[in-house]
């Protein structure tokens, strides 16, 4: 209700302080998430290279064992 009541320059200053911040919390998030998020598309494309199905395994990244669900991924399926 403030936007439709308040003044245009001061609307449009609060939509831009607004966006930075969301572009602040998205690109700090995507740093701390390369990291990992490149190992991982190394590791599928490495799969996709010797002609095998893509398969994630679990147990091969022990950094990620306490941010991944118990029990989602503890039976991976078998390679090809």
């Amino acid at each position: 209700m403030f936007g439709a009541l308040a003044e245009l320059p001061l609307v449009w200053k609060m939509a831009d302080t607004a966006m930075a911040l969301m572009a602040i919390t998205n690109l700090t998030a995507i740093l701390l998430l390369s990291r990992v998020a490149f190992k991982l598309a190394r590791d599928y494309n490495r799969q996709r290279a010797l002609g095998k199905l893509p398969t994630f395994d679990a147990s091969q990244y022990p950094e990620l064992k306490s941010q991944l669900e118990p029990g989602v991924w503890d039976n991976p399926r078998k390679p090809d």
